[in-house]
């Protein structure tokens, strides 16, 4: 069975990413970064996406792009993560089951539990767009370490996984395949 992952801000945090990316990596784990991967599971085609995300808030409580230099910085980051999950989910659009890997959160719900101060920093409802345009079958996060279990964006479902929310080292579901194509 594939492994799928991104990393997120603890991955980063020590100066020790190269090393756990080769790691990873040499336990047969793709790590995928603005990237997607298409590829036969039991028999059905599976198309998976893989960005970080980033951070920038939720409505009505967005960061702009407006001001310094760093600012600006942070607010474009997080349209490069947007960007490339929506040619992301472009590439995969005909695959039977579609899933979307982040680290931050696309939907405040799955913060809930979460300081709502804090909420800008745990993610963006700009990564939202995306996955309500193309409609994937199944998106997971984990950032949110005190945040809900579920929610939704669209009818797409959204699961936080991280391991302090979820109660395990692993979550399973099953996908059923459809007939996903692009949507007009």
């Amino acid at each position: 069975m594939p492994v799928f992952a991104v990393l997120g801000n603890h991955d980063w945090e020590g100066g020790e990413a190269e090393e756990m990316i080769d790691a990873l990596r040499a336990g047969g784990v793709r790590l995928l970064e603005r990237e997607h991967a298409v590829l036969g599971v039991v028999g059905v085609e599976l198309g998976v996406v893989g960005v970080k995300g980033y951070v920038g808030g939720f409505a009505p409580h967005q960061m702009p792009d407006f001001g310094e230099p760093g600012l600006k910085a942070v607010y474009a980051e997080t349209g490069a993560e947007v960007d490339a999950l929506d040619a992301g989910l472009r590439a995969i659009a005909t695959c039977p089951v579609r899933v979307v890997l982040l680290h931050y959160s696309p939907v405040a719900a799955t913060l809930a539990g979460e300081p709502p101060a804090i909420f800008a920093f745990l993610g963006s409802d700009r990564l939202a767009a995306p996955i309500l345009e193309h409609g994937p079958d199944l998106v997971l996060h984990c950032h949110a370490h005190a945040g809900a279990p579920e929610a939704r964006i669209g009818a797409v479902p959204v699961r936080n996984v991280s391991i302090p929310v979820i109660g395990t080292d692993w979550w399973t579901t099953e996908l059923r395949a459809s007939a996903a194509g692009p949507i007009p």
